[in-house]
């Protein structure tokens, strides 16, 4: 049975969101189970609703989330427990991150926020930007509890404003999207082409490949150097196989349900040896096949240091994509997408298609950064701002 939001007070009654009488709470487990149903119509895709609140239990006792996943509510303050109204509604999710400055490199806990919610009957009475201010306060008291300088960061659907009048920054959010491509296009393409042929990986290579403690110090190396050329913090999301194995449990749950009669996903990405050119994938289901999406959730790589070095990397990374957009078509999955390419990714887009365009998100899955407390102010430069990141 699945739980319900048990008070029924009149909406004429109820305070608008600037009243004392609100506060921001942690939901019980009967509360969470309430605040999943009503924002259901929003996030379950295609799944019914047993099926989407299934869901998110499952992906709440992954080993990234289930230690520090918060549901939030605002409510009305004096309410007993279970019998409360939900006003609106999120989540909080504790990761690991690194912190940079001067050379210094140090591990401090971040806050992802998402599943940003207002009940379409209450919304107009400023709840959620209350609750969001709510939040706000206790996010900055952590710091001076704790002794230490976190951030927090959020996807945003709802453009680049809202947000940031409480604080998060808009960092890039671009994008290549790249249609599917069938089996036989694939073949002609590698026959045709001087390009090396991508091997793909299973979650173990993942974790070999592109979470060992070399490919960590590596890039560690990188935000300590950076650093050093310029006095901004450096700041970025760890991103460990944690990550991917909760993105993975997501596509999984919806393959076993969608696809009975298909084998499970069991390759995780692409990658090149000799280029030590790498990435990972998984495979987000939409409500229809036209909003279904092949994320490459990041890329490992050695930067160039000559032209010769760049073009070779940019080959390796061109025949990755192809065998991602050839996964894509496997999948029913409209499009191949990821998130901020650098420069050598640019040159393998071109390699496959010259005329693709990046694309600047405006409204949707807009990367926001926020810096806690009195370190407001600090000039912050993000780091593996990738799709890995995003829960």
């Amino acid at each position: 049975m699945i739980a319900a939001d048990h008070s029924y007070l009149d909406n004429a009654v109820l305070p608008s969101g600037d009243s004392p009488e609100l506060v921001l709470v942690p939901a019980s487990l009967e509360e969470r189970i309430a605040a999943l149903k009503l924002n259901s119509p929003a996030w379950k895709g295609p799944l019914d609703l047993d099926a989407y609140i299934t869901r998110e239990n499952h992906l709440a006792q992954q080993s990234l989330t289930k230690d520090g996943l918060i549901t939030w509510l605002l409510v009305v303050q004096g309410q007993p427990e279970g019998e409360r109204t939900i006003l609106s509604s999120c989540e909080t999710y504790k990761k690991k991150a690194v912190l940079v400055q001067n050379g210094k490199v140090e591990y401090v806990p971040a806050l992802s926020i998402g599943s940003v919610f207002c009940r379409p009957e209450f919304r107009g009475k400023g709840y959620a930007k209350r609750m969001i201010q709510e939040l706000v306060m206790k996010m900055d008291m952590e710091p001076k509890a704790t002794n230490k300088v976190p951030f927090s960061l959020l996807y945003s659907d709802i453009g680049k404003k809202f947000y940031a009048q409480f604080g998060w920054k808009p960092y890039p959010s671009a994008h290549f999207s790249l249609p599917p491509v069938p089996k036989d296009a694939y073949d002609r393409a590698i026959v045709r082409s001087d390009l090396p042929t991508a091997r793909t990986l299973v979650a173990d290579d993942v974790r070999r490949f592109m979470c060992s403690a070399d490919v960590v110090q590596k890039e560690l190396e990188i935000l300590r150097a950076a650093s050093q050329r310029s006095p901004s913090a450096k700041v970025g999301v760890i991103p460990d196989f944690d990550h991917f194995k909760w993105h993975w449990a997501r596509e999984e749950y919806y393959a076993e349900l969608l696809f009975k009669d298909k084998a499970p996903p069991l390759i995780k990405g692409a990658g090149d040896d000799q280029s030590r050119v790498y990435c990972a994938w998984n495979r987000n289901f939409g409500e229809t096949p036209e909003e279904s999406t092949l994320y490459i959730l990041r890329w490992v790589y050695d930067e160039p240091t000559s032209s010769e070095e760049t073009e070779k990397t940019a080959q390796a990374m061109a025949t990755i994509i192809r065998r991602a957009q050839l996964e894509a078509y496997e999948w029913n999955m409209a499009k191949v997408q990821f998130w901020n390419p650098t420069s050598v990714m640019e040159r393998a887009v071109a390699i496959l298609d010259p005329t693709a365009q990046i694309v600047h998100r405006e409204q949707d899955s807009v990367a926001c950064l926020r810096w806690h407390g009195a370190e407001q102010d600090k000039e912050v430069e993000w780091f593996w701002n990738e799709k890995y990141a995003w829960c």
